[in-house]
């Protein structure tokens, strides 16, 4: 495959015409490759994404016990949750603060389930009985909590749905443990509804109400991109966002030089995304939300088509984000996952 080199002072080497399938990639198609926007763990402070970061602030300056989050799958509750992780640290940098997965198939091991908890917390050895694991979890938590100024520890727990009633009571008797030593603990769910709640009424069944008003008393859904204003300053963060580093060249640029020299701007796009999105939205609302996953691989679609195109000296077709849209399967994403939740919903009646 042939290339044009860009000048670096307007930005990096993209595709050019295609003039044989027979030719190689040649290292700037590697760096293409290699773009933010197209690796899969990418993060930008959607709004959603900035509530949540809002709220588990306050939650931490309150000292919250127990604050619940729920979301829909495929909304970016994970990857939202890793993002308020790193906003956490930075606002509250004398705080130690955990990140912990439950895994979805739990081993029903005492001692899996403390090494899986100290492998959280950064503990190296996790060898020895059930018993000596529990005590050096306590005194690893206790030792970091008085570390810091504040004698707090947070504690974000992902995956929340999978949670068992031994997660929920250990997480209990760690918070009064700490509280012996003086130090809080405040514990922060993310789940999947409506798994999360069957999980709680699992509690309820099995008479922890201490557990219920402890840990999830307060539930706060994690919306999805529900808005136009929520998708416009998504891209809007695109025309912001700058690879390489400090290199003035910004991700539309990087992918559509020509275009940006001449004022093209994603942000301009969301009054187009937003009609293809309600379009092929058939019998649904945009207000209920559309899955982070799924818009991201549409977003990324349309500008590598719009940067392949450019390249070849053409202009910016009117239905291309109704092709982007189309290859990232919304449609088919939303209808199963609203058939999926009305199974759940039925299971968790059950």
């Amino acid at each position: 495959m042939e290339h044009t080199q860009v000048s670096s002072t307007s930005s990096p080497p993209l595709f050019a015409h295609t003039a044989s399938l027979n030719d190689q990639a040649t290292p700037p198609l590697t760096s293409f490759l290699a773009h933010p926007l197209l690796a899969k763990g990418v993060i930008l402070p959607t709004p959603p994404i900035r509530e949540l970061v809002t709220d588990l602030r306050k939650a931490v300056m309150l000292r919250e016990q127990g604050y619940c989050f729920t979301a829909t799958s495929g909304y970016g509750k994970s990857y939202g949750l890793a993002m308020a992780e790193r906003e956490l640290r930075r606002l509250f940098e004398d705080v130690p603060i955990y990140r912990h997965v439950i895994d979805n198939h739990q081993v029903p091991s005492i001692r899996a389930f403390f090494k899986h908890f100290l492998i959280t917390v950064g503990e190296t050895k996790i060898s020895g009985e059930t018993y000596d694991l529990r005590i050096r979890l306590e005194h690893r938590l206790i030792d970091s909590g008085r570390s810091s100024d504040m004698k707090l520890v947070v504690m974000l727990i992902d995956e929340a749905q999978e949670m068992a009633l031994q997660d929920f009571q250990f997480l209990k008797d760690i918070g009064n443990h700490l509280e012996d030593a003086g130090v809080q603990l405040v514990v922060i769910m993310m789940g999947q509804d409506p798994d999360f709640t069957g999980a709680i009424d699992k509690l309820r069944e099995a008479g922890r109400l201490d557990l219920i008003s402890r840990f999830t008393l307060r539930r706060v859904q994690f919306r999805g991109l529900s808005t136009k204003e929520d998708i416009q300053a998504l891209l809007a963060a695109i025309d912001q966002q700058e690879h390489p580093p400090a290199s003035n060249c910004t991700w539309t640029q990087f992918f559509v030089p020509k275009a940006w020299q001449q004022g093209f701007r994603m942000k301009d796009q969301a009054d187009t995304l937003v009609q293809g999105l309600r379009q092929r939205l058939p019998g649904q609302s945009l207000a209920r939300g559309v899955s982070a996953r799924q818009l991201f691989l549409a977003i990324r679609r349309f500008l590598v088509d719009y940067a392949d195109i450019e390249a070849k000296g053409g202009n910016l077709p009117e239905n291309l984000w109704h092709t982007a849209i189309d290859y990232a399967l919304i449609k088919d994403a939303a209808e199963i996952a609203a058939e999926d939740k009305r199974k759940r919903r039925g299971r968790v009646r059950l």
